[in-house]
């Protein structure tokens, strides 16, 4: 029984990594990270990810877009939970490895929605140099944050 419930266990952390794996880290995908439930769904279009983040019975409202080129370009990363970010510049939210979604050093240009602010960290788990709070950037090399970030936190 003991033997059973070890393969079962190994089958569903197999699944769930697979949800957030190589699918995501495409150069052209476009994916979409629900920080209320953790799930993470891909398309091929923007359009296509935003749908499968907020169909039927999702309640989900955009906080961020990052993206791969300078320009608000390339491949997006939306960001979405359930309510808006209030005023203050406290951590509502957060992600501490990019790397999981294969967005490690690769944010170039931010856009924010729903009151919110980024604040980008150099390494893993908000270690290592931080940004000051981002609103919206189309340069992110501009403040020294092109292609950097390990980690992010939305407030």
């Amino acid at each position: 029984m003991r033997r059973l419930l070890s393969v079962l266990s190994g089958a569903v952390a197999l699944s769930a990594g697979a949800l957030v794996g190589p699918a995501s880290a495409d150069a052209d995908r476009h994916c979409v990270a629900n920080l209320d439930t953790q799930v993470v769904r891909c398309a091929d279009t923007p359009a296509g990810a935003m749908r499968l983040a907020t169909g039927p019975g999702a309640l989900a409202l955009t906080i961020a877009i990052f993206y791969d080129g300078t320009g608000y370009t390339g491949a997006t990363y939306t960001w979405v939970q359930s309510r808006a970010c209030t005023p203050t510049y406290d951590s509502e939210w957060q992600w501490g490895n990019l790397g999981d979604l294969g967005w490690n050093n690769r944010v170039s240009s931010v856009h924010t929605y729903n009151q919110c602010d980024v604040k980008f960290y150099d390494g893993f788990e908000f270690t290592g140099a931080a940004s000051t709070w981002i609103d919206n950037h189309s340069d992110l090399g501009v403040l020294g944050w092109n292609n950097r970030a390990g980690s992010v936190k939305f407030s």
